[in-house]
């Protein structure tokens, strides 16, 4: 059972590396969703800005783009338009 099965919620520990937290997180994801987690993580590579600057609006809009178009092919894995 995992934490959101049990009413709990994940916590973060402060002693850990961002990445080690980021590890927790994405196996609690993969627990709970293995699709969207997948998705999710295969992405993230989009948000790396290359220093400690923040990724740009367009990044993100990037990074939005592509979550989108793989849960959209997700719900319609065949490509078909539903119209």
């Amino acid at each position: 059972m995992h934490l959101a099965e049990a009413g709990g919620h994940m916590k973060f520990k402060l002693e850990n590396t961002f990445e080690e937290n980021v590890a927790l997180f994405q196996a609690e994801a993969e627990q709970i969703d293995p699709d969207c987690a997948k998705i999710l993580f295969d992405n993230m590579h989009l948000l790396d800005s290359g220093g400690d600057t923040a990724p740009s609006r367009a990044t993100i809009g990037e990074f939005h783009k592509a979550l989108l178009a793989a849960l959209n092919g997700l719900s319609n894995p065949t490509g078909e338009d539903k119209a």
